[in-house]
């Protein structure tokens, strides 16, 4: 059964169903005592002629003014309605750093439309000597941040784990929300 997985795919159907049309279509002109793919040909006549006589169309210039007018207050309106979309962002949208145990952190926050939530991304931790973003290199058993600048080097115990991390940020944005100071 799992040799036929490939009957599932879309390219299969797809291109089945066009084969399948063609032959049909060829049985078709077979009874009808026409040459074969004549209908195919007939169908792609009526479709040549149906462009070029939209190409043909005579077009008034009044016409393409107000349609003109038309597109550009539909991409005013589309561009006004995605700024009242950025100016309904939450409280703590602004808040994208702080000091958490170790270190500086830094992260973005991402609207997901399918979750209808807000998340962090792009969390990052600083140098703690120079701010400089720290690379994770982490191997098979350990974990550790590496610091591109001055060479300063996090491992494993040392490493706070961005988990953790966006635990803490997402509790001091509840916190902040009830009225309790996050500490």
């Amino acid at each position: 059964m799992k040799d036929m997985k490939w009957l599932k795919s879309p390219w299969s159907i797809s291109i089945g169903t066009a084969i399948l049309s063609l032959f049909l279509t060829m049985i078709y002109d077979y009874f009808k005592k026409q040459p074969m793919l004549s209908t195919v040909w007939q169908v792609l006549e009526k479709i040549w002629a149906f462009i070029v006589s939209v190409l043909n169309f005579n077009i008034k210039v009044w016409w393409l003014i107000i349609g003109l007018i038309f597109l550009i207050s539909i991409i005013y309106l589309i561009d006004k309605l995605k700024q009242g979309e950025t100016s309904n962002k939450p409280d703590f949208f602004s808040y994208k750093e702080g000091k958490f145990k170790r270190w500086k952190w830094t992260w973005n926050w991402e609207w997901n439309c399918y979750k209808n939530a807000w998340f962090i991304t792009d969390l990052t931790p600083h140098c703690p000597n120079c701010d400089t973003p720290l690379v994770e290199g982490s191997t098979i058993y350990q974990l550790k941040y590496i610091c591109p600048r001055c060479d300063f080097t996090a491992e494993d115990s040392q490493c706070d784990e961005a988990y953790k991390i966006e635990r803490i940020i997402l509790d001091n944005i509840e916190r902040k929300r009830r009225g309790v100071i996050p500490s």
